[in-house]
Protein backbone atom coordinates (compact mmCIF):
# COMPACT_ATOMS: atom_id res chain seq x y z
CA UNK A 1 0.00 0.00 0.00
CA UNK A 2 2.86 2.38 0.79
CA UNK A 3 4.44 1.57 -2.58
CA UNK A 4 1.24 2.59 -4.39
CA UNK A 5 1.07 5.81 -2.42
CA UNK A 6 4.65 6.64 -3.39
CA UNK A 7 3.95 5.90 -7.07
CA UNK A 8 0.76 7.97 -6.92
CA UNK A 9 2.59 10.93 -5.34
CA UNK A 10 5.37 10.64 -7.94
CA UNK A 11 2.85 10.69 -10.79
CA UNK A 12 1.20 13.79 -9.34
CA UNK A 13 4.56 15.59 -9.09
CA UNK A 14 5.50 14.64 -12.67
CA UNK A 15 2.12 15.83 -13.97
CA UNK A 16 2.44 19.16 -12.19
CA UNK A 17 6.00 19.72 -13.39
CA UNK A 18 5.09 18.91 -16.99
CA UNK A 19 2.07 21.20 -16.95
CA UNK A 20 4.14 24.09 -15.56
CA UNK A 21 6.88 23.51 -18.14
CA UNK A 22 4.42 23.43 -21.04
CA UNK A 23 2.57 26.54 -19.88
CA UNK A 24 5.83 28.50 -19.52
CA UNK A 25 6.99 27.41 -22.97
CA UNK A 26 3.70 28.37 -24.58
CA UNK A 27 3.70 31.84 -22.97
CA UNK A 28 7.04 33.04 -24.34
CA UNK A 29 6.41 34.50 -27.80
CA UNK A 30 10.02 34.52 -28.97
CA UNK A 31 12.30 37.28 -30.23
CA UNK A 32 10.73 37.80 -33.68
CA UNK A 33 7.07 37.57 -32.72
CA UNK A 34 4.94 40.58 -33.59
CA UNK A 35 1.90 41.62 -31.59
CA UNK A 36 -1.33 40.17 -32.94
CA UNK A 37 -2.98 43.60 -33.05
CA UNK A 38 -0.54 45.01 -35.62
CA UNK A 39 -2.25 45.40 -38.97
CA UNK A 40 -0.40 45.30 -42.27
CA UNK A 41 0.52 48.73 -43.62
CA UNK A 42 -1.27 48.28 -46.95
CA UNK A 43 -4.23 46.03 -47.58
CA UNK A 44 -4.79 45.27 -51.24
CA UNK A 45 -8.14 43.93 -52.34
CA UNK A 46 -8.41 41.97 -55.58
CA UNK A 47 -10.90 43.38 -58.07
CA UNK A 48 -13.30 40.46 -57.50
CA UNK A 49 -13.27 41.17 -53.75
CA UNK A 50 -14.36 44.80 -54.05
CA UNK A 51 -17.74 45.60 -52.49
CA UNK A 52 -20.55 45.84 -55.01
CA UNK A 53 -24.24 45.07 -55.41
CA UNK A 54 -23.47 41.73 -57.10
CA UNK A 55 -20.75 40.50 -54.75
CA UNK A 56 -19.75 36.87 -55.44
CA UNK A 57 -18.08 35.17 -52.47
CA UNK A 58 -16.66 32.34 -54.57
CA UNK A 59 -15.04 34.77 -57.01
CA UNK A 60 -13.61 36.83 -54.13
CA UNK A 61 -12.19 33.75 -52.45
CA UNK A 62 -10.64 32.53 -55.70
CA UNK A 63 -9.13 36.00 -56.28
CA UNK A 64 -7.48 35.93 -52.86
CA UNK A 65 -6.23 32.37 -53.39
CA UNK A 66 -4.77 33.35 -56.77
CA UNK A 67 -2.48 35.83 -54.97
CA UNK A 68 -0.88 33.09 -52.88
CA UNK A 69 2.30 31.65 -54.43
CA UNK A 70 2.09 28.00 -55.54
CA UNK A 71 4.84 26.90 -53.16
CA UNK A 72 3.05 28.43 -50.17
CA UNK A 73 -0.25 26.89 -51.26
CA UNK A 74 1.32 23.42 -51.59
CA UNK A 75 2.94 23.79 -48.17
CA UNK A 76 -0.39 24.86 -46.63
CA UNK A 77 -2.23 21.93 -48.21
CA UNK A 78 0.39 19.47 -46.95
CA UNK A 79 0.14 20.93 -43.45
CA UNK A 80 -3.65 20.71 -43.49
CA UNK A 81 -3.68 17.09 -44.70
CA UNK A 82 -1.07 16.16 -42.09
CA UNK A 83 -3.64 17.03 -39.42
CA UNK A 84 -5.70 14.00 -40.45
CA UNK A 85 -2.74 11.74 -39.74
CA UNK A 86 -2.28 13.35 -36.33
CA UNK A 87 -5.92 12.65 -35.49
CA UNK A 88 -5.48 9.00 -36.46
CA UNK A 89 -2.25 8.55 -34.47
CA UNK A 90 -3.77 10.32 -31.47
CA UNK A 91 -6.71 7.91 -31.53
CA UNK A 92 -4.46 4.86 -31.85
CA UNK A 93 -2.20 6.06 -29.03
CA UNK A 94 -5.22 6.64 -26.78
CA UNK A 95 -6.67 3.21 -27.59
CA UNK A 96 -3.32 1.56 -26.81
CA UNK A 97 -3.11 3.45 -23.51
CA UNK A 98 -6.61 2.32 -22.48
CA UNK A 99 -5.89 -1.28 -23.46
CA UNK A 100 -2.68 -1.11 -21.42
CA UNK A 101 -4.66 0.02 -18.36
CA UNK A 102 -7.12 -2.84 -18.82
CA UNK A 103 -4.61 -5.56 -19.68
CA UNK A 104 -2.21 -4.92 -16.80
CA UNK A 105 -4.96 -4.42 -14.21
CA UNK A 106 -4.29 -0.76 -13.42
CA UNK A 107 -7.93 0.11 -14.02
CA UNK A 108 -9.09 -2.65 -11.67
CA UNK A 109 -6.56 -1.52 -9.06
CA UNK A 110 -7.92 2.02 -9.27
CA UNK A 111 -11.46 0.68 -8.88
CA UNK A 112 -10.44 -1.43 -5.87
CA UNK A 113 -8.80 1.58 -4.25
CA UNK A 114 -11.97 3.63 -4.73
CA UNK A 115 -14.09 0.84 -3.23
CA UNK A 116 -11.80 0.60 -0.19
CA UNK A 117 -11.80 4.38 0.29
CA UNK A 118 -15.57 4.73 0.69
CA UNK A 119 -18.85 2.81 0.53
CA UNK A 120 -20.73 5.67 -1.12
CA UNK A 121 -21.07 4.65 -4.81
CA UNK A 122 -21.10 8.15 -6.35
CA UNK A 123 -17.96 9.01 -4.40
CA UNK A 124 -16.34 5.76 -5.58
CA UNK A 125 -17.10 6.78 -9.15
CA UNK A 126 -15.59 10.22 -8.57
CA UNK A 127 -12.44 8.76 -6.99
CA UNK A 128 -12.00 6.28 -9.87
CA UNK A 129 -12.64 9.02 -12.42
CA UNK A 130 -10.05 11.27 -10.75
CA UNK A 131 -7.42 8.51 -10.77
CA UNK A 132 -8.23 7.52 -14.35
CA UNK A 133 -8.09 11.13 -15.52
CA UNK A 134 -4.73 11.69 -13.83
CA UNK A 135 -3.15 8.50 -15.22
CA UNK A 136 -4.41 9.09 -18.76
CA UNK A 137 -3.38 12.76 -18.66
CA UNK A 138 0.13 11.80 -17.64
CA UNK A 139 0.19 9.01 -20.21
CA UNK A 140 -0.93 11.34 -22.98
CA UNK A 141 1.21 14.31 -21.93
CA UNK A 142 4.39 12.92 -23.46
CA UNK A 143 2.54 12.33 -26.73
CA UNK A 144 1.09 15.85 -26.72
CA UNK A 145 4.39 17.52 -25.88
CA UNK A 146 6.11 15.60 -28.66
CA UNK A 147 3.47 16.87 -31.10
CA UNK A 148 3.73 20.48 -29.90
CA UNK A 149 7.52 20.64 -29.93
CA UNK A 150 8.93 18.35 -32.63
Amino acid sequence: MIFRSIIFAGLVVVALLRSVGVSQTLQSPGPVAKPAAVMPEVIQFPAAAQPSEHFDTDAATNAYLAEIPASARARSDAYFEGGYWLILWDFLYGAALYLFLLRFGWSAAMRNFAERATRFKPLQTFIYWSEFLMVTTIGRSSWSIRRLFP
